[in-house]
C-alpha cells in the first residue's frame, strides 16, 4: 500500500514514515500544498493523510477535491489540529472520509489507515502486465488467467486483503486447520511457486517480520 502524507510540520512528517514504513507500507511525505498536487499526479495513493493548515491558511478542501479528481478510489483522512465538531463536519462535506484530531496514538491511525484501505480497494488492480480482480479473485498475465493451486489463491488474496505485513505464523494459522503439523518452511515454498506464476517481485519479504503485497 503507498500512502501520501501532507504536514507542513517536518519532525510530524519524519516520525509518521518511520512509524508507519515500519508496516511494509511506501510513505512519501510533503510539506507543501503544490508538491503534495506533484505527488498526487505522479503517484496512485490508497490513502491521502492531510493536515488542514499550511503555513496557517487552510487548505484542505482544495487538497480533497484534487485528490479526488485525480483518484477517486484513494480515501482521505484529515488529520488535524482543529477537532470541534464543527471542524470535523466541515472537513467530512469537504469529501475527507475519516478525520482524527491532533493529537493522536499512532496505533489508532494506523488502524484507520487500514480501514480506510479496505473500504476503498480498487476494482482492479495492476501490477506491471499483471492483473489482479479482487472482486472476482482472479489474476491475469497478458489476459491470460494464472492458475493458482488452493493454498496458494488462498495465500495470495489474503495477503492482498490485508494490506499491511503478515507473518509466518498468521499465514500459517490461516491457511492450515492444524498448523504445528505442518514443516515451517512451508510458506516459503509456497511464496516461491506464487511468486514463479505471477511475477519475482509481487510478493515483497520484509526481513523478520513476514511478507507483503504492495500494488
Amino acid at each position: 500500500m503507498r500512502i501520501l502524507i501532507a504536514d507542513d510540520e517536518t519532525e510530524l512528517l519524519g516520525l509518521l514514515k518511520l512509524s508507519l514504513s515500519q508496516n511494509g507500507w511506501i510513505i512519501d511525505t510533503v510539506e507543501n500544498v503544490e508538491e503534495a498536487k506533484g505527488y498526487l499526479d505522479g503517484f496512485t495513493y490508497q490513502v491521502f493523510v492531510v493536515d488542514r493548515t499550511f503555513h496557517g491558511k487552510d487548505r484542505v478542501e482544495e487538497l480533497i477535491q484534487y485528490s479526488k479528481r485525480k483518484n477517486p478510489s484513494c480515501a482521505v483522512l484529515v488529520l488535524s489540529a482543529l477537532a470541534t465538531i464543527d471542524d470535523k463536519v466541515e472537513g467530512l462535506e469537504f469529501g475527507a472520509d475519516d478525520y482524527l484530531e491532533k493529537p493522536f496514538d499512532i496505533k489508532e491511525l494506523r488502524a484507520r489507515i487500514i480501514a480506510l484501505s479496505r473500504r476503498y480497494v480498487p476494482t482492479i488492480l495492476t501490477f506491471g502486465d499483471v492483473t489482479i480482480d479482487p472482486i472476482l479473485k482472479t489474476v491475469s498475465l497478458n489476459g491470460k488467467e494464472i492458475i493458482l493451486s488452493a493454498n496458494e489463491h488462498k495465500l495470495f488474496f489474503y495477503l492482498l486483503e490485508r494490506g499491511n505485513v503478515v507473518s509466518r505464523e498468521e499465514i500459517m494459522d490461516t491457511l492450515y486447520e492444524n498448523p504445528q503439523n505442518v514443516t515451517s518452511n512451508a510458506v516459503d515454498e509456497l511464496i516461491g511457486r506464487i511468486r514463479r506464476k505471477i511475477d519475482p517481485q509481487i510478493i515483497k519479504t520484509v526481513k523478520t517480520r513476514g511478507y507483503i503485497i504492495s500494488v
